[in-house]
């Protein structure tokens, strides 16, 4: 989907785009269409010629904002997300008012837009850590780094749906008439009320469910009994085996992705980068697999990667190398 079609633009972003109102949204929403279809440069600068000549042609149609959020008021309203997180925060129905968006891309500054109608679908993809939504049940959503998550607004009358790939934080408002299910590629989840989080990326060998707060139900794909989950408790369903087992939550830094805090005690260094990469969204390779045995005590607060990188690599002597997404862990060389 385009911004309308692949052939006609959204006239109200050309003129924002024109008149120097456009923001970053806008000028990678105008570079998505621009890209759908060769034909779509040539008009953009029969366009850009008419704006400069003075032509009325441009504005045929006049942007309604209250008007648009007079639409979507309807299915979602708006509240504050929880201090602890640091991230930006979106709200979903800010973006459906503010730009009439069915499906909406975070991180990439992409909003695909059309006009609101009932049911809407609504895919958020982020490319950064802690993109926070607020669903239209009042239930709050936030997602790690390469999350897609995909929903219908409003939810309906039976059940609130939602569809994850990657790692999110799930905050649901409670409702025992209409549960919220999670549907990820390996498991469902379903919840009346509580707080959890998923990690559900498709190239990680275990999917993982773990409750702060309340109750969740973990039903497996195969033959196996759903599992009940209550505060305190992590269920590990492991693609190979198809195996669902539960455990009490031990890690740490189980959402230090999330609030930035970060704690090590005498943590192996294969652990640590593994935190590492869940945290800031990098892939870590160690020369030498011994490496991966020294153990690190150390405590980070909203630091940054490189500062972690310098204090880790201080600590035992090594040096980093970047390669795109990769970094590469080897000892000095003295």
């Amino acid at each position: 989907m385009m911004l309308e079609s692949e052939r006609n633009i959204n006239w109200e972003l050309a003129a924002r785009v024109l008149s120097g109102e456009a923001d970053e949204i806008d000028r990678g929403l105008l570079d998505q269409w621009l890209h759908a279809d060769p034909a779509n440069e040539e008009e953009w600068e029969r366009i850009k010629t008419s704006w400069r000549r003075g032509e009325e042609a441009l504005f045929v149609r006049q942007t309604d904002i209250e008007s648009a959020w007079k639409n979507v008021r309807r299915f979602t309203k708006e509240s504050s997300f929880p201090e602890a997180s640091k991230g930006r925060t979106f709200s979903l129905g800010r973006a459906l008012a503010v730009a009439a968006s069915v499906i909406v891309v975070l991180g990439l500054s992409w909003f695909l837009l059309l006009k609101p109608q009932e049911n809407q679908s609504s895919l958020i993809v982020s490319n950064s850590p802690r993109e926070e939504m607020l669903l239209s049940d009042g239930s709050k959503v936030i997602l790690n780094n390469s999350s897609r998550f995909l929903c219908n607004q409003p939810f309906g009358e039976e059940e609130r749906t939602v569809q994850l790939e990657g790692e999110g934080f799930f905050e649901v408002e409670g409702d025992r008439n209409r549960p919220f299910v999670i549907k990820t590629e390996d498991v469902t989840i379903r919840v009346t009320g509580t707080k959890f989080n998923v990690r559900a990326y498709p190239n990680l060998d275990v999917t993982e469910i773990a409750v702060l707060e309340g109750r969740v139900e973990v039903v497996p794909p195969s033959d196996q009994e759903m599992v009940v989950l209550t505060r305190g408790q992590t269920a590990l369903f492991e693609k190979k085996s198809g195996l669902l087992s539960v455990m009490e939550t031990t890690d740490p830094n189980l959402l230090s992705w999330l609030t930035g805090q970060i704690r090590f005690e005498e943590t192996p260094l294969k652990e640590v980068v593994e935190t590492l990469s869940r945290v800031y969204g990098a892939d870590f390779q160690f020369s030498d697999k011994a490496l991966g045995e020294e153990k690190l005590t150390a405590r980070f607060s909203d630091n940054s990667l490189d500062f972690v990188l310098e204090v880790v690599c201080t600590t035992f002597n090594l040096e980093s190398k970047r390669e795109g997404e990769t970094i590469f862990l080897s000892a000095q060389n003295n």
